[in-house]
């Protein structure tokens, strides 16, 4: 009987369907650009007779096919992701952390959202221009070895821009609450897989939070359950705040998302403060 795929594998590949939708979109481009530099030559009539010619046109047939049917499938993925309600209510009249620079940190999250803004850009302008160069001097391959490295830094950098503009809003709004427990784990077998990261907290209550493909990442904790960690924010704008990163000191953010809801102990008596407290209900995916 076959088993529903857990919250992080198709967290895992519905990222990986996107990626492949990219990958589509510039081979159909680099297959356009040989294409017209093959017809607009010399031989340009006995090229239309050639197997280059025919692979070219299989390729700009079949790669915004194969794009397509990636992007729905990465579609479907997120359609079920959103049907998992979480909750992920965080107390806002206890526990939150005044230690020295945490209140600072939503608008350091705001300053990277600036600057995510002139890095896409780059990557677009620099996209544009090895495009001219493919054309110019009649040599496609530049748009395969370049093109898909700045497309995905140009999408990356504006992904960049509204994610981290929500991470500041979403941390401003609930404060930082210190992680009593750090259980960081990574999965073995799986394509460029992200790691799975549980908090627990002071009052014995747990969430399981998955990280956003970002250059800000978890990995490096893996195993490690004594690191000093901060969370802060709601549903899939959620950060965790380490003492340090992998490579220098000082507090290190991983954009992360809420993959289940927020657990309590078993009590006969509702948590402290939950009753009454904000109690707002996301769905995963968004």
């Amino acid at each position: 009987m076959a088993t529903q795929p857990s919250v992080p594998m198709q967290l895992d590949r519905r990222r990986m369907f996107y990626l492949a939708t990219m990958v589509g979109v510039v081979v159909f481009l680099a297959a356009g650009v040989m294409l017209c530099l093959g017809l607009a030559g010399d031989g340009g009539i006995a090229w239309a007779g050639s197997v280059e010619f025919v692979a070219t046109v299989v390729a700009m047939s079949v790669a915004p096919l194969a794009a397509g049917i990636a992007c729905v499938i990465a579609l479907q993925y997120g359609r079920k992701l959103r049907g998992a309600a979480v909750g992920t209510w965080l107390p806002t009249e206890t526990g939150v952390a005044q230690e020295s620079g945490l209140e600072a940190q939503s608008r350091r999250f705001h300053t990277m959202s600036l600057l995510s803004i002139p890095l896409s850009g780059f990557c677009v302008v620099t996209f544009g221009l090895v495009v001219w160069l493919s054309v110019a001097f009649r040599s496609p391959g530049l748009v395969i070895v370049f093109g898909i490295p700045l497309a995905i830094g140009s999408v990356g950098g504006l992904t960049a821009w509204a994610g981290w503009s929500r991470r500041a809003r979403s941390v401003r709004k609930t404060g930082w609450y210190t992680a009593k427990i750090v259980d960081v784990e990574v999965f073995e077998g799986r394509l460029a897989p992200l790691p799975l990261i549980s908090i627990g907290f002071e009052d014995g209550s747990t969430i399981r939070l998955r990280p956003i493909m970002s250059t800000y990442g978890a990995a490096y904790q893996a195993g490690r359950r004594t690191a000093e960690a901060w969370v802060g924010g709601e549903d899939t704008a959620m950060v965790v705040l380490f003492e340090h990163g992998r490579f220098r000191k000082g507090l290190y953010p991983v954009p992360v998302k809420a993959i289940g809801p927020r657990t309590f102990p078993r009590s006969p008596a509702p948590p402290r403060g939950r009753a009454d407290g904000p109690g707002w209900v996301k769905r995963v995916g968004r």
